[in-house]
């Protein structure tokens, strides 16, 4: 028997407009058809599909319907994730006062004077950052939220992933702070980050120098000049990177908070003393980064203890 007979045309149908690529993804036809007129469409109000005397709350209302059919975990076509950084870039252009004024004038940034370019191209969040935050009420977009937010029954999904998404950096510095303590693979010795009763011997890590704590017995699990010892200490470093991933991320928003509300009140003083905004971790993961790249890719991409 046909296994299909029982199935109803709407059914047939809706599993013959499914694609799969080669990497697994599925989408439809018109996730596809989406993407290529995103791709395709270079004025950024064609993009967001509003008029050029929009304002604010219209391009929000625009991105906001395309972010949540383009994003790559909904939207399997083949070059969604381009369509998605597209969609981002003109969403913040089209918001952002002093980027609108010289895109207006200008268009295309290959249009743009050399100094407005270099202007025009600071202070864009990353596509998942300004997603995240824009739905799950992250720092840029958290003032501008007031009573309660509407959500249609087919985008709960999505916004459940956008919540995990938004937790993901508190998720992380829980992980981070019970790592501190972990428990070397024989059950032996631990560390920490700030010394304590419990942790009293300081110690530092041979290549970033990264001062830990550590207990009395210590030396009992993890002699002078071992393997065991420059794993522990190779542990330590790569939990050190990630606290640094994540202070950074948090400073990077901020800064980038302080900025939206300079632009918003037209000082051009308090613009620069944020976009001045000290981020000293992310300077030390910057120089970790390019002098000692193993280990941080180690840190970022590979798995510890």
């Amino acid at each position: 028997p046909d296994p299909t007979a029982s199935e109803g045309p709407r059914q047939r149908a809706a599993a013959s407009n499914v694609r799969t690529t080669k990497d697994g993804k599925q989408y439809t036809s018109e996730q596809m058809q989406l993407v290529q007129r995103i791709l395709r469409t270079k004025d950024y109000y064609d993009i967001l599909e509003v008029p050029k005397n929009a304002n604010e709350e219209v391009a929000k209302k625009a991105y906001r319907k395309l972010a949540l059919k383009l994003h790559p975990d909904k939207n399997g076509a083949p070059g969604a994730d381009e369509a998605f950084k597209k969609l981002s870039k003109a969403f913040q252009c089209l918001t952002d006062p002093e980027k609108k004024q010289v895109y207006d004038t200008y268009g295309d940034e290959e249009r743009m004077p050399q100094q407005q370019r270099h202007h025009y191209q600071q202070d864009f969040m990353t596509p998942e950052d300004l997603f995240a935050a824009f739905f799950g009420g992250g720092p840029a977009f958290h003032q501008h939220h007031h009573g309660p937010r509407h959500r249609h029954h087919h985008d709960d999904g999505q916004m459940q992933r956008v919540q995990i998404f938004q937790a993901l950096p508190v998720l992380l510095l829980v992980l981070l702070t019970l790592a501190s303590n972990f428990a070397a693979k024989d059950g032996g010795s631990k560390f920490s980050f700030q010394p304590n009763n419990a942790y009293r011997n300081e110690r530092s890590t041979a290549t970033l120098n990264v001062a830990y704590y550590v207990t009395d017995d210590f030396e009992e699990h993890y002699n002078e000049g071992t393997r065991n010892l420059a794993e522990f200490d190779r542990q330590v470093e790569i939990y050190h990177i990630r606290s640094l991933h994540s202070d950074c991320d948090y400073q990077e928003k901020t800064q980038y908070k302080k900025v939206l509300a300079a632009k918003r009140r037209g000082s051009q003083e308090d613009l620069q003393a944020a976009r001045n905004h000290p981020r000293p971790a992310c300077k030390e993961l910057e120089r970790v980064k390019k002098k000692f790249p193993a280990l941080f890719r180690s840190a970022m991409f590979m798995g510890g203890y």
